[in-house]
């Protein structure tokens, strides 16, 4: 199920869902479930670990972001301001009690308000997570690491939140553990994807060390000064690091077993990949580091241990 055009984003930015409207909480679940699964990505969505009570949820949630970060990455016609505007009109259609004449009910918004409810969980994380997706659909480049971290606390930690309070494990141990991971994994994206990033002018490497290691153009530059660019990667990659270090003791404060399973396999799969990203070295600017069998086998084994 494709959603990621104009017009289906329009659909589902509709009160009753338009041509995706649904009669019943039943079918708005299920077309959250059959959203999520036709899509990849790094959010557990799915995963056998999560209790099967909670996977819908899970899928409510992820819909939610999926259709947000389509609005600010894949409407390329259309203006910042306007992006801004649908993804509001997406954050107040969960805002707001759902009512419809003709029972006919928009399946994000549905199964959504229901999960909100259900479990209690609080408005302010989807505030952030819209706010990152305005982030990005105006992007500037970052001028220190300082504001890639300020970032990271509307795109990647509200993840982290409620996740823990779908498990019931949220208080002020977790969640500083979990923003330390969840800002690592964000981190980790940005690096593993440099040569993707820059084809569409995004660049995550703060200006201040790009100064700092005197490279002026990340790919005309270091053809001719490749250390600078390697000593330049060392330092956003070990900062990465500490933050894995640190935020590592989420696990042992996780009181379910199978989120303690997921978190483990996450964070040991961000450090594979940050680790591959290191060895590339300057060829991070042409290639994407890539998990083998191997690699699997490694991310198994030392979350087997963190366990």
């Amino acid at each position: 199920m494709i959603i990621n055009s104009k017009k289906n984003i329009n659909e589902l930015l509709k009160i009753d869902g338009g041509k995706f409207s649904v009669n019943s909480l039943d079918e708005a679940y299920k077309f959250c479930e059959s959203f999520t699964k036709s899509h990849y990505e790094n959010f557990p969505v799915g995963s056998i670990f999560i209790p099967k009570n909670l996977r819908k949820h899970f899928y409510s949630i992820y819909v939610f972001s999926r259709l947000a970060d389509d609005i600010s990455d894949e409407l390329l016609d259309e203006t910042s301001e306007t992006k801004i505007l649908m993804l509001n009109k997406l954050l107040n259609l969960i805002k707001n009690p759902q009512t419809s004449d003709s029972n006919n009910f928009n399946p994000l918004i549905y199964a959504l308000q229901n999960t909100i409810k259900e479990k209690k969980l609080p408005l302010s994380p989807f505030e952030k997570l819209i706010k990152a997706f305005e982030i990005d659909s105006n992007f500037k480049q970052v001028n220190t690491m300082e504001d890639n971290l300020n970032y990271c606390q509307f795109s990647a930690n509200p993840v982290g939140e409620l996740v823990l309070r779908l498990f019931d494990n949220y208080n002020d141990d977790t969640i500083k553990y979990s923003d330390s991971i969840c800002t690592g994994l964000q981190l980790v994206n940005f690096w593993q994807d440099i040569s993707r990033d820059y084809k569409i002018n995004r660049i995550y490497i703060p200006k201040d060390l790009l100064k700092k290691y005197e490279i002026d153009d990340l790919y005309k530059n270091n053809l001719n000064n490749l250390k600078n660019f390697d000593d330049c990667c060392k330092e956003i990659y070990d900062y990465t690091e500490n933050l894995f270090t640190f935020g590592i003791e989420l696990v042992k404060f996780i009181k379910n077993k199978r989120l303690k399973l997921e978190l483990a396999f996450t964070i040991e799969g961000g450090k594979r990949i940050l680790h591959k990203t290191r060895i590339l070295k300057s060829r991070i600017l042409y290639e994407r580091p890539k998990l083998n069998f191997v690699d699997w086998i490694i991310i198994f084994y030392k979350a087997i241990l963190l366990i």
